[in-house]
């Protein structure tokens, strides 16, 4: 495809005359893998998961939170537009192959080995001409130095000349994937104009637009970027709950007044969880010290933010034994547990000697045992049942602003509890209301009030 010419590429692209591989087909992957389908591409979804390649092929989501992904994958898996596999091998005939596995992070530094293993692997089974554009989120120059210069050194071909080389982040969240990819622009960058232009090409069937970065490490930077500033914005809200503590205000109602002014945008304090912001900081940061500079405000961001989980175990006073912590996946309305900030609020509240139990309304008895796997030790329970998890609890601590929790019967959780410590970390309950049901009410920046 690559070595084709611009209007030859143009004529195989209008027609869906092009075979996209897709390495990945996890919650950022199989939605766009499924979207590309539905344009009507031809998509090979390849994944280590054989679970995952059996659901995708039955027609079914393994993300059943995931907002309309289920009925679109029985479409697009109905009429062959896409079909799964664990086979690499199976990349040889696809003219295009985006990956998009998962990249964390270890300590305070990246952790990219699924896409070392992938360009390995990839390598042995590439051929002249093909597009690979990459997703995962990276540090600077991973594109070019781990792509390219494995490609090239397994193959010895040469991106830029051989084959096309570009990338282009996700920029969605769960569980609304679908309605992101569609909503905003794509952000690319390639080793050449060329590669930009058919990965442009290809994503602007189902994107509103294309934002062309001048290189593949300002796309790389653009996309760690994006979730550092939200983590700095909330750093400096966390900031703000603990002076507003100290001086017996009310921070949102701070927040809410200031952002009345059009140059004001602060976000609400909070634990930082999931897969994105507390990690994504960290592939510049690394990245920025190895070539010499400190990036001071990001690293005091995130020891800001980290520092709020002992800040919370602090408000619990020292009576209290069982304490229930309320939702464990790391953002409201998803099933998505193994990034939680709440593993990391358990694991602190055990330290400490609290007995935990953490309640969810998107366990079921299967996350029940994986979650459980990931838990700091034997003592923390997961519970399905919301009133029985705080029954005899002595402080309640609202993690995960699920919407489920909205229709609390407090007058039943007070009957249950055996002590009246609420705090409430994501601000979703009026201080007033709870102080009036018998609750001692705190929060995050929140002004203290007891029973």
């Amino acid at each position: 495809m690559y070595c084709l010419s611009q209007q030859e590429i143009e004529e195989r692209i209008s027609a869906r005359a092009v075979k996209i591989g897709f390495i990945g087909l996890g919650r950022v992957g199989l939605p766009l893998a499924a979207t590309l389908a539905d344009e009507g591409f031809k998509v090979l979804g390849i994944d280590v998961k054989s679970e995952l390649v059996a659901k995708v092929n039955a027609g079914e989501s393994p993300f059943t939170d995931e907002t309309g992904l289920g009925e679109l994958i029985q479409k697009v898996v109905g009429n062959k537009a896409l079909k799964a596999t664990a086979r690499m091998a199976a990349v040889k005939e696809c003219d295009m192959v985006i990956i998009a596995v998962p990249t964390l992070i270890k300590g305070q530094e990246p952790e990219i080995d699924a896409v070392r293993v992938v360009a390995d692997e990839l390598a042995l089974n590439f051929s002249l001409g093909k597009m690979l554009v990459l997703q995962s989120t990276v540090p600077p120059f991973t594109t070019q130095d781990v792509l390219g210069k494995t490609i090239r050194k397994i193959t010895g071909l040469k991106a830029g000349e051989d084959f096309g080389l570009a990338y282009s982040p996700e920029r969605t969240q769960s569980p609304q994937v679908l309605r992101d990819l569609r909503t905003y622009p794509r952000v690319v960058g390639g080793i050449d104009e060329k590669s930009v232009s058919i990965t442009s090409m290809v994503y602007s069937t189902f994107a509103p637009g294309v934002i062309k970065m001048g290189s593949l490490v300002a796309a790389e930077m653009e996309k760690v970027i994006e979730n550092t500033y939200r983590d700095v914005n909330i750093a400096f809200a966390n900031e703000l709950a603990c002076i507003c503590e100290r001086y017996g205000v009310d921070v949102q109602e701070i927040i809410e007044a200031s952002n009345s002014q059009p140059y004001s945008h602060i976000l609400n304090p909070g634990l930082v969880g999931g897969h994105c912001i507390p990690m994504d900081p960290y592939y510049i940061i690394s990245d920025a010290r190895g070539r010499g500079v400190e990036p001071r405000l990001m690293q005091t961001a995130r020891d800001i933010n980290e520092s709020m989980f002992q800040h919370v175990v602090d408000m619990i006073d020292d009576g209290c034994k069982k304490v229930t912590v309320l939702g464990l996946s790391f953002k409201k309305n998803v099933k998505s547990f193994e990034t939680s900030h709440s593993l990391k609020l358990a694991s602190l509240l055990q330290q400490k000697g609290h007995d935990v139990t953490i309640h969810d309304p998107f366990l079921d008895n299967r996350q029940l045992t994986t979650a459980n796997y990931r838990l700091p030790t034997t003592n923390c329970q997961l519970s399905t049942d919301l009133y029985h998890a705080i029954e005899s609890s002595d402080c309640v601590i609202l993690s995960t602003a699920h919407s489920e929790y909205k229709d609390i019967d407090f007058d039943k959780v007070k009957e249950l509890m055996r002590g009246n410590l609420f705090i409430d970390i994501r601000g979703m309950f009026d201080p007033k209301k709870l102080t009036a049901a018998g609750f001692r009410y705190r929060g995050l920046g929140r002004v203290q009030v007891d029973y």
